[in-house]
């Protein structure tokens, strides 16, 4: 009795209870068109009702796809990469995959060596690959090279002809720019971030322009690589320089931290005495003190839209 109280639960159950063939379930369970609204709805509440779990293998076997898709992972940013890989995450489990998250070392020169260890052991259906990855051009020729599906995440060549999720922040920069010369700052400065990280580029380069837009200045500009510790580095600088800034812009949220980091240690309060701003709206945004004005709090929502649109090119691989 106990072995059958806690048998697995199959498709057949589900079959039963919703009263559906079998096929139906695996396409709702996969996410094919074609099903009407109210069986999913009613298939999906037997799934839930029996706790049924697909077996990954054996659809795999039938289908002829693995159902693994790979989130490649730099790890420049740390915050960045971890939100990311969560939005990633949980929108393969909606769609039935399941998330293989692959650590490539960018200080190591064999990222072909890399690539190919990951590719012989990991049988992925798909891969996702963000910056600075997706402008790697031996990385991208060794996916080619194994006929790898693969979506670029905003990669600094638009027209490389790979499918690819183009990011807009400029908006986000503006407003940020916006908010400040409201709270009556002329007087701007600038952590920059790497300039291999197409993200970077854009920040800066709709920074420049917004702020000469509102008739106000840049006095420093300072160079990170989206780290905390390089915003921390970069902050020394502007204030052992005597930086004449009333409000820093680090184009991202690890660097601003390391920014106000830097600024505590020199006794300049935040943000009596200066402002400072991120971007990205991660986690670490709210860990610091005071905490980094949320500027582009849509990002998140945006960062889910942009993984969906960036998983169906691979689902639709054959």
């Amino acid at each position: 009795m106990r072995e059958k109280a806690m048998r697995r639960p199959t498709i057949i159950d589900v079959v039963r209870h919703a009263g559906v063939s079998w096929k139906t379930v695996a396409r709702v369970v996969n996410r094919e068109s074609g099903v009407r609204s109210d069986t999913i709805v009613r298939v999906d509440a037997w799934i839930a009702a029996l706790a049924y779990r697909p077996n990954t293998a054996a659809r795999a076997l039938a289908a002829d796809r693995t159902y693994l898709i790979g989130v490649l992972s730099a790890a420049l940013s740390a915050h960045y990469s971890v939100a990311f890989s969560y939005g990633a995450a949980e929108l393969c489990l909606q769609r039935g995959h399941h998330l293989v998250l692959g650590r490539i070392d960018m200080d190591d020169p064999d990222v072909v060596g890399q690539m190919d260890r990951m590719l012989r052991t990991a049988d992925l259906h798909g891969v996702i690959v963000p910056p600075p990855l997706c402008n790697n051009s031996a990385l991208l020729d060794t996916l080619a090279r194994w006929e790898m599906p693969a979506v670029l995440i905003d990669p600094i060549d638009q027209k490389c002809g790979l499918p690819l999720v183009q990011i807009d922040d400029e908006v986000g920069v503006e407003e940020l720019v916006a908010y400040a010369v409201r709270l009556g700052h002329r007087t701007f400065a600038i952590v920059e971030g790497p300039p291999d990280h197409r993200a970077s580029t854009t920040r800066s380069a709709a920074f420049h322009t917004a702020v000469a837009r509102h008739g106000c200045s840049i006095s420093r500009r300072e160079h990170g690589a989206f780290t905390f510790y390089s915003g921390f580095a970069a902050g020394q600088r502007l204030l052992a320089d005597g930086a004449n800034a009333s409000f820093v812009f680090a184009t991202n949220d690890d660097m601003a931290a390391g920014v106000i980091a830097a600024a505590g240690q020199a006794r300049v309060r935040v943000p009596e005495d200066l402002s400072v701003a991120g971007f990205d709206d991660s986690d670490v945004a709210q860990l610091t003190w005071p905490p980094l004005p949320p500027f582009v709090s849509r990002l998140r929502k945006s960062r889910r839209q942009r993984l969906t649109c960036s998983h169906e090119p691979i689902q639709r691989s054959p």
